[in-house]
């Protein structure tokens, strides 16, 4: 699995390699200080997952999601932050962001949000949640057709609308009408919810 840690703490950053190595030895973990450094480097090569912190110097925030999201628009990218206020979260994953990881979770929640993000899960500060084994779509929401469990599981990347419909060869009104039925199914309202609904669940997502 190869990781790209985009953040402009050096301890921070260092920590989080050493964090990522002990989950998996084999892992390669790349660190990047800022967020135009991170999109050079996923132009140079791909990776599986980017770690992006929010406030930086420079590019930041929404405008550097949107950076990572149009140049490595397949990987999945999560949102670090010392702030977890839910308007922030909202706007993390509306942006497209696939989880979100608050920086100053005491250690051992800190560990499952980043064991939960490797293994393909979705990790939201949601209270009380503690290390679960995840799970594929289908087994968490049983409901769905085949098709909408292909749907979603790219709605939970972060992929944009049109991004699922060429990789899905379908219509970006036919991927509307399927988010429209899982929204229905899993009675949420939009992407985000959804979102949050899958992280209480467990949902793998890779």
């Amino acid at each position: 699995m190869r990781v790209l840690v985009c953040d402009d703490h050096s301890l921070f950053r260092e920590g989080l390699r050493l964090l990522l190595e002990k989950l998996d030895p084999e892992m390669e973990v790349t660190l990047t200080a800022s967020a135009p450094e991170a999109v050079d480097a996923t132009r140079e090569h791909t990776f599986d997952l980017i770690l992006l912190d929010w406030h930086m110097d420079g590019l930041s925030g929404a405008r550097a999601l949107d950076a990572l999201r149009e140049s490595a628009p397949l990987t999945r990218v999560v949102v670090l932050s010392g702030d977890r206020n839910a308007e922030l979260v909202r706007t993390a994953v509306d942006g497209g962001a696939a989880g979100f990881i608050p920086k100053d979770s005491p250690p051992n929640q800190l560990m499952t949000a980043v064991r939960t993000i490797a293994q393909g899960g979705v990790y939201l500060p949601t209270g009380g949640m503690t290390a679960i084994q995840t799970r594929d779509v289908r087994d968490a929401f049983p409901s769905l057709t085949e098709r909408q469990a292909d749907v979603l599981r790219a709605a939970l990347r972060g992929n944009s609308n049109k991004l699922i419909a060429r990789q899905l060869g379908i219509s970006d009104g036919t991927v509307k009408t399927h988010l429209r039925a899982i929204y229905q199914e899993l009675g949420t309202r939009n992407r985000t919810e959804a979102v949050y609904m899958a992280a209480e669940q467990g949902v793998r997502i890779s």
